[in-house]
């Protein structure tokens, strides 16, 4: 389940220094049979400003601010992006000689990383030990906790909720490992009855992420238990299985990476 160890290069620096870190977004649910490519590297990690100055010193350059408008990143989300050593910067006469070389037989090295807070993306920082230098992908669990929260607590109309939307249905509709019946007693309680209606649940006009909040603190609060048997029928109108992705959501997290 580990990807090519030059594109974790900045893992490993982080880890020598003391730092835990964990892969998130695409490189996060990939491990786990999601057919999607990655992107740039996201890292949880406890605090971005001490993890940036720890890659600076080795040499990785400041990226500056998000400058992109459709990214699903921007607005008021915390994070330090960074350039590997050597960055060459796209459309420059360096990255687009003429004629163009041969393609490269070399593994693709380090890429464009992103520190993102632990905290923020509900993932206590106590869990980031759990990486170590064979691998940096946190364990499935850990994986849908921290995204089904994210995607609860998303703002509305948001490129961030639709993206949060993709890797949800993506985890859904491929992983198999989160639809065998012993797999639910690994998450946290409060997210034990998204999870069961997402495998099992067809909706039709609900509003179905209010109503997932509300029986989540529901939960959190001891008001209810979570259980296996609040599916709709499939005879409502306009119902589909929330743990099917639609084409357009499989489609998302390539055109908007």
């Amino acid at each position: 389940m580990v990807a090519h160890p030059r594109r974790h290069e900045p893992c490993l620096t982080l880890h020598e220094r003391g730092i835990p870190c964990l892969v998130w977004f695409e490189d996060a649910i990939a491990p786990y049979g999601v057919p999607t490519v990655v992107f740039d590297l996201h890292l949880l990690v406890p605090d971005i400003d001490e993890a940036a100055r720890a890659l600076i010193e080795k040499g990785w350059i400041d990226a500056g601010l998000l400058n992109s408008d459709y990214h699903f990143l921007m607005g008021p989300i915390s994070q330090r992006r960074l350039h590997p050593p050597n960055y060459t910067p796209p459309n420059s006469e360096e990255s687009s000689p003429w004629p163009p070389p041969p393609p490269s037989q070399d593994p693709p090295g380090p890429t464009t990383t992103v520190l993102l807070p632990a905290v923020d993306w509900n993932v206590p920082i106590e869990k980031l030990r759990l990486c170590s230098p064979a691998s940096f992908v946190p364990p499935l669990d850990l994986v849908l906790d921290g995204m089904i929260d994210s995607f609860l607590d998303s703002p509305s109309d948001t490129l961030l909720r639709t993206r949060l939307t993709t890797y949800l249905s993506y985890l859904y509709g491929y992983c198999k490992a989160l639809k065998t019946p012993a797999f639910a007693a690994n998450l946290r309680l409060d997210h034990r009855q998204f999870h069961y209606d997402r495998l099992s649940r067809y909706t039709g006009p609900v509003p179905f992420i209010k109503e997932q909040r509300q029986i989540r603190d529901e939960i959190r609060e001891g008001k209810r238990q979570p259980h296996l048997d609040m599916g709709l029928t499939r005879s409502e109108p306009n119902a589909r299985v929330i743990g099917e992705p639609t084409q357009d959501e499989l489609l998302e997290i390539d055109r908007d990476g």
